[in-house]
C-alpha cells in the first residue's frame, strides 16, 4: 500500500505541475496579446487623431480588459476541466488496482491487519459487529466468526471492514471505500487550491 501511496503522490504532483504550467502559459499568452493589442491601438489612435481620441482609447482599453478577463476565466475553466479529467482517470486506475488487490491472496492478510488495528483501538474484537461486503462474507466468517457477529453491508464495494462495538459506542471504519473517497476528496481539494 505504501507503493500505491507513493505512486498516488507522484502522479498527483505530475498532474498538478502540468496543469499549473498549462494555466501559466495560457495566461501569459493572453497578457502578451492584450498588451500588444492595446499598444497597437494606442499608437494608431495617437497617430490618427491625437488627443481627441483619448476618451475612445479609454473605452477601448476597458473593453479589452473585459475581453482579457473573459479569456483568463475561460483558460482557468479549461485547465480545471482538464485537471478534473486527469484526476478522474488517475482514480479510475487506482480503483482498478484496489479491486485487483482485493482479488489477490494478500487481501486476507489485509483483513487480519484491519482486525489488529481495531484491537489496538479497543482492546478486543469480541462482541463486535463486523461489516463486510457480501463477496467477503465467507472469508470474514472464517477469520473472525467465532469472536464477532458478521454482517454484510451494501455500502462496502471495494473492500475492507467496519467494526461496531455497540456496548462501547465505538465505530471504526477501515474500508477501502472510505480511504479511497477520502484520498480522492483531499487530492481534488488540494489540487484546486493550487489553481
Amino acid at each position: 500500500m505504501a507503493d500505491n501511496n507513493e505512486k498516488l503522490e507522484r502522479l498527483r504532483r505530475q498532474i498538478q505541475a502540468a496543469a499549473e504550467n498549462d494555466a501559466k502559459r495560457i495566461l501569459d499568452e493572453a497578457d502578451k496579446y492584450s498588451d500588444a493589442v492595446l499598444a497597437e491601438e494606442q499608437a494608431r489612435l495617437e497617430k490618427e487623431h491625437g488627443g481627441l481620441m483619448l476618451s475612445a482609447s479609454s473605452k477601448f482599453e476597458a473593453e479589452e480588459r473585459k475581453r482579457v478577463s473573459q479569456a483568463r476565466y475561460e483558460a482557468d475553466r479549461k485547465v480545471l476541466m482538464h485537471r478534473n479529467r486527469l484526476v478522474g482517470q488517475l482514480f479510475d486506475e487506482i480503483r482498478s488496482e484496489l479491486e485487483s488487490f482485493t482479488a489477490s491472496k494478500k487481501y486476507e492478510n489485509y483483513l487480519k491487519r484491519c482486525a489488529e488495528d481495531a484491537v489496538k483501538q479497543t482492546g478486543d474484537i469480541k462482541g463486535a459487529v463486523i461489516r463486510c461486503r457480501r463477496k467477503d462474507e465467507k472469508l470474514v466468517r472464517g477469520l473472525f466468526g467465532a469472536a464477532a457477529e458478521i454482517k454484510t453491508d451494501s455500502s462496502i464495494n471495494i473492500g475492507g471492514l467496519m467494526f461496531g462495538f455497540p456496548g462501547k459506542g465505538i465505530f471504526i471504519d477501515l474500508t477501502l471505500d472510505t480511504a479511497f473517497e477520502n484520498s480522492r476528496e483531499e487530492f481534488s481539494s488540494n489540487a484546486q487550491m493550487q489553481l
